[in-house]
């Protein structure tokens, strides 16, 4: 492999020429010996763009950069004279040539007729010294590149930068991470995710909005049970119409994250909502709707657990039930004119 691909090492930059004739620098990301090819990227526009390259044009445009066997002597320098070649030639020129007679056998210092030299005391080849067009060209280049390299070293210094913030903020979790929850890093996912939340709750100052069908939907905290099994809350409700669940996910990399899904309804009330605020904005327009000689009806809808006889029937301490608190009580208490402490 390193013969083949000569000098050229992932990271390095190297001329190439885009199919409108253009020639700029690109860095090398990888080398795919199985086609001989290199695969370079480069910023273009604030994008990074890629392609496949083979390995004949990279040498045809960096011949510096290619395997020593196929760099061949440019005919246009040829390399200077050596010292032993020109010692050749002079004792050539010197030398005189005896021709033997017939029956004379030409001695064996007499037997120079050529000054040709053996093969192996040809000099060799000089390497091929750059001229002023090419130096000119190379230095026209190193302009042109400036841009793209000020741009990929700014990426670099980003991706750095991000790394280090990561790593700061890994190890500030890390002093904060309780052993015992198994779902900790989730907990700060979503934690991450409500501090980035403009939270605007729903208030007693929110008007009341006539609907023929409202369709509302209330929050209720982690019970006991689930507080001691070490469940996250992953509903969040930003807003007055708006519910959230945050569902963990994982990828096929077994990296985990969060999918953040929205929900909107006509009302929506956090877990700190009391049954007053949850009168006001559904049974009480229900109940002015009786007193003006028309038709309501109230469902409370939800799974055992989810809070329905809280919201109807009221508070529960035990088996002791405070009545007055719930939403059958607010209903025959107050009439479609009395306000109500929502507080």
């Amino acid at each position: 492999m390193a013969a083949s691909f000569g000098k050229i090492v992932i990271g390095i930059y190297v001329e190439i020429k885009r199919s409108d004739g253009r020639i700029h620098q690109a860095m090398v990301t990888s080398l795919n010996e199985d086609n001989e090819s290199v695969t370079v990227e480069w910023i273009e526009n604030g994008d990074t763009k890629g392609k496949e390259i083979d390995l004949e044009s990279i040498f045809a445009l960096n011949p510096d950069i290619a395997p020593e066997d196929e760099i061949a002597p440019s005919p246009e320098t040829p390399p200077p004279p050596t010292p032993s070649s020109m010692k050749v030639n002079k004792i050539a020129k010197n030398r005189r040539t005896v021709v033997p007679t017939k029956n004379e056998t030409p001695s064996r210092d007499n037997r120079v007729g050529s000054t040709r030299a053996r093969p192996s005391q040809l000099p060799e080849p000089a390497p091929p010294q750059p001229t002023a067009q090419q130096t000119a060209q190379q230095l026209q280049n190193a302009r042109r590149k400036s841009n793209c390299v000020k741009e990929v070293e700014k990426l670099q210094e980003k991706r750095e930068r991000r790394r280090l913030q990561q790593q700061e903020l890994r190890e500030k979790r890390a002093q904060e991470v309780d052993t015992t929850n198994p779902n900790y890093e989730i907990m700060y996912m979503i934690r991450d995710f409500r501090a980035s939340l403009d939270y605007r709750p729903l208030t007693t100052a929110d008007l009341i909005e006539e609907h023929r069908i409202c369709v509302c939907v209330r929050k209720r905290p982690l019970n006991k049970k689930e507080m001691t099994m070490k469940d996250l809350d992953v509903i969040t409700i930003p807003s007055k119409d708006v519910v959230m669940v945050h569902e963990p996910k994982q990828k096929v990399d077994l990296t985990r994250y969060l999918e953040n899904q929205t929900f909107r309804f006509d009302y929506a009330f956090d877990d700190s909502t009391t049954n007053e605020m949850v009168y006001r904005f559904t049974a009480r327009p229900l109940v002015e709707t009786i007193f003006e000689k028309g038709m309501a009806t109230c469902f409370a809808y939800g799974q055992t657990g989810s809070g329905k006889t809280h919201t109807m029937g009221g508070d529960f301490s035990g088996k002791n039930q405070d009545c007055s608190k719930g939403i059958y009580a607010l209903a025959g208490r107050f009439g479609p004119s009395t306000e109500l402490d929502c507080g």
